[in-house]
């Protein structure tokens, strides 16, 4: 799972099995991330949420609104539908801007140790996520 800013630096990040399922992670990770916006004081609020329809759920939903959180998440077509919800042709303006971080996932491939997981311990293929984190950033600051 992964957060990152409107420019795609991924800001957190959290590895976990294959088999555990994507929106059960959304929270964990929000809770992870801090950007700190003066010295001193990290902002943990955020105004917005964008993302993709596997996180569409009612508990999902409710909680970031609890939060204080505008979430852009398209929902799933009910069984027997043909069209979409016109919901999504609402959000499509936010939606689009998604490309954002399936771009930094493609940045992610271009380290091999991450592509394929060679690692026998968590720890060392975390450090490595880490570290491609770390150049992502490097790279995004350098230009």
């Amino acid at each position: 799972m992964l957060a990152t800013d409107g420019c795609g630096v991924p800001l957190t990040g959290i590895l976990s099995s294959a088999s555990t399922s994507e929106y059960n992670l959304i929270f964990p990770t929000l809770d992870t991330l801090s950007v700190e916006v003066r010295p001193t004081h990290p902002r943990k609020k955020f105004d917005k949420l964008i993302a993709d329809r596997g996180y569409d759920a009612k508990w999902v939903r409710d909680e970031l609104r609890r939060r204080g959180t505008t979430a852009y998440i398209p929902k799933r077509r009910k069984r027997g539908e043909v069209e979409g919800p016109t919901y999504n042709q609402r959000i499509k303006p936010y939606y689009q801007t998604r490309w954002i971080v399936e771009r930094t996932f493609a940045w992610f491939n271009n380290f091999r140790r991450l592509v394929t997981r060679w690692e026998k311990y968590v720890s060392t293929y975390q450090g490595f996520f880490h570290l491609a984190c770390i150049m992502i950033c490097l790279g995004k600051v350098l230009k």
